[in-house]
């Protein structure tokens, strides 16, 4: 072996061992990500909210208004399902998609509940009229009281007579990103917005060099054994 081709194989190792180090940051990142994506529903990330600042910082959503999480947060209730509240007779009632959270007259926490106890696979429009309360999802309208003991499911035709009420529903840019899709997001470099493509092509352009520096030096090696 000549001394320039020694220095070239010399330089090649380098840059072979640095671009090595690059990519394996991002493919343990993308094996960590895809093991998650494969196990979503598993581990329940395709129905569990994005955390708030997340959803902020990443998507520019905002979930909630600060006032409507302040009477959760003192009680160290996280509150990014949260969409609107009714006032009651007594106290209020804080609707989220999951869950509902009733609060006495002085803001403190009372007594959370789950919508799937009133038949609900997810709160979508709540409404109150006295001492009336009416829970609805894409398939049901729920008939309930102020102390959410128990609920009626509303007959179609009870039911379409509410239509005209002013209901409070979430709004399409409050529905949550749910951790699956963030997930998904960072798998595929969408997080990084129009700069994906160019990373997901320089990427690619990395692993060849990688794969391409490993063949010529594992066949330079053989030369000269």
């Amino acid at each position: 072996m000549t001394v320039d081709q020694a220095r070239r194989r010399k330089a090649i190792a380098r840059w072979h061992r640095r671009f090595a180090v690059f990519i394996s940051f991002w493919l343990l990142l993308l094996a960590a990500s895809g093991l998650l994506i494969n196990h979503a529903n598993d581990w329940g990330l395709d129905s569990r909210p994005l955390a708030s600042p997340l959803q902020r910082l990443v998507y520019g959503i905002e979930t909630q208004s600060p006032d409507l999480c302040e009477p959760l947060t003192r009680e160290g209730v996280a509150c990014d399902q949260l969409f609107a509240r009714l006032k009651l007779p007594v106290g209020e009632l804080l609707l989220g998609v999951r869950d509902l959270f009733l609060l006495d007259d002085s803001g403190q926490l009372v007594e959370k509940l789950s919508v799937r106890q009133f038949g609900l696979a997810g709160l979508q429009a709540a409404f109150a009229e006295g001492s009336r309360i009416y829970l609805r999802d894409s398939n049901k309208t729920v008939l309930t009281t102020p102390d959410l003991v128990e609920g009626r499911v509303l007959d179609n035709a009870a039911a379409a007579q509410l239509d005209g009420v002013s209901w409070q529903i979430v709004e399409p840019a409050q529905e949550s990103i749910t951790w699956e899709r963030f997930v998904l997001d960072i798998h595929a470099a969408r997080v990084l917005g129009p700069a994906a493509k160019f990373f997901n092509d320089l990427m690619a352009v990395f692993i060849l060099i990688l794969a391409l520096s490993g063949l010529w030096l594992f066949r330079a090696k053989g030369r000269n054994s």
